[in-house]
């Protein structure tokens, strides 16, 4: 009589199958694909990229930004020429970092989960939606709606 194989043998064997169904989904996504692309970019010019710091941090600089181009209009700091050519170029700086952080921060999302916390199953993150992410639009639906 034969004998089978050992169960664990089995859950290997399921496992390689959908790492390899997950393979195909990430290959055949538009993210994927852009990923690729800009790699390709990046090592055709040599390794320089531009990449923004955190939002908190880009928030932080902006707000300090608004406030020198604030304490460069009080009457004190204002008879100094240098200050009335630097304070319009301060303050576009600065909201333009809070923009950005503002931007950056509704891009990345919310990093809370469920109120029980996170579903794991088998040492992962269960996800219900869509697996290349959640567009931009639902997030923007999203946080509208208060969510």
């Amino acid at each position: 009589m034969p004998s089978s194989p050992p169960p664990d043998r089995f859950q290997r064997e399921i496992d390689d199958i959908i790492r390899l169904a997950e393979r195909r989904l990430e290959h055949q996504s538009f993210g994927y694909r852009m990923r690729r692309s800009t790699r390709r970019l990046g090592n055709a010019f040599g390794g320089f990229s531009l990449r923004l710091p955190s939002p908190e941090s880009l928030g932080g600089w902006g707000l300090a930004l608004l406030l020198i181009s604030w304490l460069m209009t009080l009457p004190i700091v204002s008879g100094v020429p240098l200050a009335r050519v630097l304070y319009q170029p301060v303050l576009i700086l600065g909201v333009l970092m809070l923009v950005l952080a503002l931007i950056t921060s509704l891009m990345r999302g919310r990093a809370g989960g469920p109120v029980g916390g996170t579903k794991m199953w088998r040492g992962e993150r269960v996800s219900y939606g869509n697996p290349y992410g959640e567009g931009l639009l639902a997030r923007l639906r999203r946080f509208f709606r208060g969510r």
